[in-house]
Order: C-alpha cells, then structure tokens, then sequence
C-alpha cells in the first residue's frame, strides 16, 4: 500500500513509522530477480497521463503474473528490456507497431500472436468508418423503414419558445457541432490536412477524420431508451393521445389508477415526446413512422447480426428491414456484411487456410476501408495467422492493466512509477 495509508495501519497495530520509512523499506525490499525464466509474455500499455504520457506492463502468460512495469511504449525502450530476457519465445500484443518492430529487433526468432479480440476490433471500426462515409445512405434507408409503433422524438420541429428545455440543449448542440463540421471542411477545401486541422481547431484526429470521410453532415443517431417501470403503460398512454387527451397530468393521474409506481416527470417527459413531433402541444399522431438512422456502430451490429444485450428482447425484424433497405441503395454494403460474418466465423472456428482465401476477397472488395484493413493484415500477417493456431491472447494482460488502473488511481497519481511497479509487481 501506499506510505501514508501504511503509517495509518502501523498506528493500529501499534507501531511507530512515517510514511517516508516506510516507502524507504519498501524500496529496500524491492522485487528480486524471477525464479522463473519468461517462455510466454503478453505486453500492453497503459496511461500514465492519457494523451501525454504511456508506460508498458508485461505479463507472464503461463504463470499468469505480472513480471515488468516501466515508463514509455517506444520501440527502443522495450526492444532494451526484451534484449535481457532473451528466453522469451511467443509475445502476445496488439496490433501497435511499436511491439511489434521491438519484438522483430530483440527477439527475431520468436512467435508473435495479434490479440484475436482486437482484430474483431479493428474490423468494427473500418466498417464503421465506411458506414459514417455512407451517412445519407443511412438515413434514406431509415426512412424506408416504417415501424409500428409511436417515433420518439422530433421530425422537424422548428425553434421556438414552444420548444422544451432539453429540445432546445439538443438544438444548441447540434448547431455546434454544425458550427464545427463547417469550419473542418472549409480548411479542408483549403488544402489542410486533417492532422493540421485538428491541431488548429484543438480537437480530436478521429473527429476530423470522421467529417472529412462523411459525405454529409453525419447526424448524432437517437439514444437508444432502456427498460422503465412506465413501459407497461406506454401503450395505453398512445391509445389516449390517439382518443384525444392531450392533458399530461390527467394521464399521469389514471396510469397511477392502473398501477404505475415510477415518478410524475417520467409520465410528462413520455407524452411531451409522444407529442412533439406536431410542431403544437397537442394533435394526433404522426401518420407516417419511419426508423430513426442509427449510428455506425449500432448499424454494424445489425448488419453481423449480434443479439441485444438484454436476452429478454428479441431481434426486431425492423433492424434485418433497414439493412436489406441499406443494401438496396449500396450494394457494397452486401459485401462488406459477408466479409464481417465470415471473418467472425473463422475466428471462433480457428481456420488459418479459410482465412487466407477470405483475405484475397477482401483485398478485392470495391470499399476502400476494407482495403485498408487487408493491407493492414498483410502487414502483420505472421503474427494474425498465429492468432488463429495458437491459444494466447492479451486477456490476461488487460486484466493485469485494470488492476494497475486501479492502484494507480488508489495513489492519485502523486507517487512515481517506481511506487506503482513495486505495488503492481509484489504480492496482492
């Protein structure tokens, strides 16, 4: 534990320190050499300051224990450290370069394994990068979509003192993000790039990347509405606008008759949404209800056809409609879809032979994001492949992060790394 937090115990148990001994005895009983020589190591960063400064952790895989904290993720740095423990024969990473031309320098002759779990990651977000290009295309194909129940939300609703509180905070936003899309393509066409944008605007690479590749504005997609107790009542509270009642408090009042327990402003927020879309504070329901467009992410999951996380919902046959909808439009979308399946079927199967004909059809699709993402393979491709024949992983390292996260966090980060590496690396 940390000095101070140490004196507090040693006062209980009736001994007399300060927290300065007790980090010099700390330091003294420092961690020794290992017992055990490294066959088998996983090695990840980790933020010292997120966006400033990174450390390395690496983990011993078979032993399943941390074995070296330090400072920096530079090639040359963990290339020094590799280089004194030349018994290492398989390094699990991800997908940094960094590790990767460190391990080809100090160990050449060793087994390098791509983390499977950022692979799937790394396909994600190339196909999300394809779907925010092709943000018009989701909202066409939204727009085809006509669903049974009541659209929440506004369809247009103009500015106005009619509007709610978090109507109109939503409009500022918007208008702000606008204000900033605007000013990203107007030094684009000037012949900035995007690294030089952001830098002038002081926001993020990926931001500028996001607005430059979408052909049009992209819209921020609606929250997705868990569970809540007023659930069960909804349907009776559209039944009651469609007879006319256009009275929140009245209906507040009779969804309690039917056993609503929950608080009066859910019941109000719920019928000022259900209303909102008529431009008035009270009229009928919108006839037509289209599906409001998703974001990229959510899209991707409809299109590989992961289930929801709540297990007691079912696959809405709306999301299967959007994406043959989507389809129609862009036909490229069909491929990038069989691509994604395959790949995650090839994972959970382990087919290193599969996986080499499917890269040659990636390589060929027409989407310039899945493009990239072959070259990208091709690049590591020893390393992907072992990722399909061998069983480790980085798991065990992400784990090990987390409980670093959180003793760093512990000491609110005025102590040095030297502190942190002996709590990380001594006994839990």
């Amino acid at each position: 534990m940390g000095g101070e937090a140490a004196t507090r115990l040693a006062a209980e148990l009736g001994l007399s320190a300060s927290a300065d001994t007790v980090l010099r005895e700390l330091r003294r009983s420092a961690v020794t050499g290992r017992k055990h020589l490294p066959r088998i190591v996983g090695i990840d960063d980790w933020a010292i300051a997120k966006g400033h400064h990174y450390g390395t952790i690496v983990v011993d895989l078979e032993r399943r224990e941390p074995i070296e904290v330090f400072a920096g993720r530079e090639a040359t740095a963990v290339a020094a450290w590799m280089r004194a423990n030349p018994s290492i024969r398989v390094v699990a990473r991800d997908r940094a370069g960094a590790y990767s031309e460190a391990a080809d320098i100090a160990l050449p002759a060793a087994t390098q394994v791509s983390d499977r779990w950022h692979l799937l990651s790394n396909l994600r977000d190339n196909v999300e990068r394809m779907l925010h290009r092709l943000g018009p295309q989701l909202r066409h194909a939204a727009q085809q979509v006509t669903v049974g129940s009541v659209t929440l939300g506004r369809q247009g609703l103009p500015q106005g003192a009619a509007l709610r509180g978090w109507q109109r905070l939503s409009d500022d936003r918007r208008a702000t993000c606008l204000a900033l899309y605007e000013k990203v393509m107007m030094l684009r066409t000037q012949g900035g790039s995007m690294k030089g944008i952001a830098r002038e605007l002081s926001i993020d690479y990926r931001t500028v990347r996001k607005f430059v590749t979408s052909s049009a504005f992209p819209e921020r997609a609606p929250r997705a509405r868990g569970p809540t107790p007023l659930d069960a009542h909804r349907r009776y509270i559209e039944e009651r606008i469609a007879q006319g009642c256009h009275c929140p408090s009245l209906m507040w009042q009779e969804v309690r008759q039917r056993g609503y327990t929950g608080c009066r402003a859910t019941v109000l927020g719920c019928v000022a949404r259900l209303l909102s879309p008529q431009c008035k504070p009270a009229s009928a329901i919108a006839p037509v209800r289209t599906l409001p467009c998703p974001s990229a992410r959510r899209a991707f999951g409809w299109l590989v056809g992961w289930r929801k996380l709540a297990f007691n919902e079912p696959r809405h046959v709306d999301h299967e409609r959007f994406v043959q909808a989507l389809v129609k439009i862009e036909p490229v979308v069909a491929e990038v879809r069989s691509l994604a399946r395959e790949f995650l079927g090839l994972m959970h199967r382990r087919r290193p032979r599969e996986f080499d004909r499917w890269l040659e059809r990636l390589s060929k699709c027409s989407a310039p994001e899945m493009q990239n993402f072959a070259r990208s393979l091709r690049h590591d491709l020893a390393a992907v492949r072992a990722a399909f024949t061998l069983p480790w992983s980085n798991g065990q390292t992400e784990g090990h992060v987390n409980r670093l996260k959180f003793l760093k966090r512990q000491m609110y980060g005025r102590a040095s790394v030297e502190l942190l590496r002996l709590r990380v690396l001594g006994p839990s």
